[in-house]
Parts: C-alpha cells; sequence; structure tokens
C-alpha cells in the first residue's frame, strides 16, 4: 500500500487526506477518528430522539454525550477491526469480491445490533428518558446500522483506492523495466554483429594488406572506444555520432576503396544542436553495404543531411542479384530504439532508386 497520496474523489476528498496507510497495511485513521467519534457521538442521539436536552443540566448533557461519544466509539472502532480481520481473511484468489462484501456487511450489521442494544438498554437504565421504548430502540438501531454501512464503505473505498493506486504504479514501474530490458536487449544487439564483420573485414585485410590491416585496426579502436562509452546512454550529440559514422565508413573505404561514397552534408553548427540515440546510422550503412552491388565503375553512394527535424542516410539502389531477401529486422530494432527512446518512429522511403530512412532528432 502506498502511504501519503490522497486517494477518493468527490464527497470523500477531505477524508481521503487525512486517511492514508500506515504500518501493516492500516489506515492512519487517527485524526478522523478525532472528528468522526464525537460527531457521530452528538449526531445520532439528537437524529434518534435519545436525548431532552431539557431534561439536564450542562454537567448531566456533557455526561450524556460523553456515553454517546463512547457508543460511537465502540460502534466506529469495532467495524474497523471487523474490516481488517474479513480482509486478512480472505485470499482475493479464492473468492468473489461481491462474497467478501456480503460477509463484511453481514458481520458488521450483525456486530452492530449487537452493539446498539447493548448500549440502547443501558441508557433506557440510567437516563432521565421517559419515552424509550422497543420502537425507539428499534429505530436507533435502524439508524446505528446505516451508520456501521457508512463507516465500512468509506474504509472499504479507501482501501481499493489505495490498491488501484499501488496497482497503477506497479504497472507503471513493469512497463518502465521492460522497456528498459527491450533497450538493453536491442543495443546489445548491435555489438556482437558490429564486432562479427569487423573482425571478419581485419582477418580479410591482414591476409591481402597488412599495411591496410594497421590502419584498420587503430580506426576500429577508435570506433569501438566510442561504442564502449556510449552504450549505457540512450542520447548522444549529433556531431559526436557524425564523426562515428565517418570513422565507421572509413573502415569501409579500407576495404572496398573507390568502389564506395559517402557524402555528409552536415554544418558543425547544425549538430551542435541535435541529439541523436548513439548508433543509429552505422546499421543504416551496413545495410546498404549489404544489400547493394557495386564496383569501382559503378560505385555506391551514400548521403547523410539534415532536413525537417531528420538526419537521413539515402543511398542509391543496386539490388545485389544473388544476395537472400532481407529480413528487415536491422530495420525493425532501429525503430524499436526510437520508439522507446524518443516516443517517434523512423520514416523508411523506398523507390527503384534510392533508399532513404528518416532518423528523427531532437533538439538539444
Amino acid at each position: 500500500m502506498m502511504a501519503g497520496i490522497p486517494i477518493l474523489k468527490g464527497n470523500f476528498v477531505i477524508i481521503s487526506d487525512i486517511l492514508v496507510m500506515g504500518k501493516e497495511g492500516k489506515l492512519n485513521d487517527r485524526a478522523i477518528k478525532i472528528l468522526g467519534v464525537p460527531l457521530f457521538g452528538i449526531f445520532i442521539p439528537n437524529i434518534a430522539g435519545l436525548i431532552t436536552t431539557e431534561h439536564y443540566s450542562i454537567p448531566g448533557l456533557v455526561a450524556c454525550y460523553a456515553f454517546f461519544i463512547l457508543f460511537s466509539y465502540a460502534l466506529w472502532q469495532g467495524n474497523v477491526m471487523m474490516l481488517y480481520y474479513v480482509r486478512n481473511l480472505f485470499k482475493w484468489s479464492d473468492i468473489k469480491y461481491y462474497t467478501f462484501i456480503g460477509v463484511l456487511l453481514g458481520l458488521n450489521l450483525l456486530y452492530s445490533i449487537f452493539v446498539s442494544l447493548a448500549f440502547l438498554l443501558g441508557w433506557k437504565m440510567i437516563s432521565r428518558e421517559h419515552g424509550i421504548g422497543w420502537p425507539l430502540i428499534l429505530h436507533s438501531t435502524l439508524i446505528m446500522m446505516m451508520a456501521s454501512m457508512f463507516i465500512t464503505s468509506l474504509y472499504e473505498n479507501i482501501f481499493l483506492n489505495q490498491e488501484r493506486i499501488y496497482n497503477i504504479s506497479r504497472v507503471e514501474q513493469l512497463n518502465i523495466a521492460k522497456a528498459q530490458a527491450e533497450l538493453e536487449a536491442l543495443k546489445n544487439q548491435i555489438d556482437p554483429h558490429f564486432i562479427f564483420n569487423s573482425l571478419n573485414t581485419l582477418s580479410y585485410l591482414i591476409t591481402r594488406d597488412p599495411m591496410s590491416a594497421r590502419l584498420y585496426n587503430d580506426t576500429l579502436a577508435r570506433v569501438y572506444r566510442y561504442i564502449l562509452s556510449n552504450r549505457e546512454k540512450d542520447l548522444v550529440l549529433l556531431k559526436e555520432e557524425i564523426e562515428f559514422i565517418s570513422n565507421y565508413f572509413y573502415l569501409i573505404k579500407i576495404r572496398f576503396r573507390e568502389a564506395v561514397h559517402m557524402m555528409i552534408e552536415i554544418e558543425d553548427l547544425s549538430a551542435e544542436d541535435f541529439l541523436i540515440p548513439p548508433i543509429s546510422m552505422q546499421a543504416l550503412v551496413e545495410n546498404a553495404i549489404k544489400h547493394n552491388d557495386f564496383t569501382d565503375k559503378t560505385p555506391l553512394e551514400i548521403n547523410v543531411y539534415i532536413t525537417s527535424n531528420f538526419v537521413v542516410v539515402r543511398n542509391l539502389v543496386n539490388p545485389k542479384s544473388y544476395a537472400p531477401p532481407s529480413s528487415g529486422i536491422g530495420l525493425v530494432n532501429l525503430d524499436n530504439r526510437y520508439k522507446m527512446i524518443t516516443k517517434r518512429n523512423i520514416v523508411v522511403e523506398n523507390n527503384p532508386r534510392n533508399f532513404s530512412v528518416k532518423l528523427p532528432i531532437l533538439k538539444f
């Protein structure tokens, strides 16, 4: 149960600010009892016609109301204790809620009838009232039963609202934890894929071009340093991401040389003002390499630029005739990352000549 949170709306809004959850799932209702018990003790005997004020002196009248305040306390406290008892007795998975309500109200009414008859018969014996007969006692007992139902429904409504708030909070916490776990899983999918491709390229270069392999290794260290330093972040400066993708593309350039080209049309000033999820563009450049055919005579052209709060990665389309159909998992993962971090989706545009992906960027 959650403590200190205003609960119940409408008619109960003032009471709900006073009643808060205390230890062991019990309400801290001292303040409301201090107000409610005396009011019940004064209100009930007057509305039921149990006190004729002119029959008593002021000290006697005080004593009479003290008797009914004690009666009110017994009625109030007994009903609350009955509520706690029934709530602890039943397991919610084992019964229907209306069964619980039926048992609770039945016990409360039996208790209220017993207590009311005991106090009212005692009042008949010690008071100066002469018109107290069974009709009045039964009428007053009915009023006490209604008061008992009010007390019980008040506390039960507060319990239900506390549980509703607690459950909403739990659901929100679980959703946040789930989103964080999914985001971590998506981030972790990037690293193994990148390592696998990088090691394959390095292995290829070591046997064919040792000088390029050394340069590739140094650049790879800078690229992977970026991944390690930013893998826990949700957003990075666009300027940093551009520097990363430039280094990453340099690794590709070492292998493919004049068969691939990339042009970045982003001013340094613009890159300072925007944020983007880290390692967002790497998957797009990698996909362009994977799914297109290119040679020195027909190079692969990749363009990176900003337009309308998006950073766009576009490449010319020249599909490989022998390439297997794309699963689209990379774009799905990237889109999921964006939805979790920015609450926005990526935009994919595909036509026979160009393939482009628009990545939303956030203002810093």
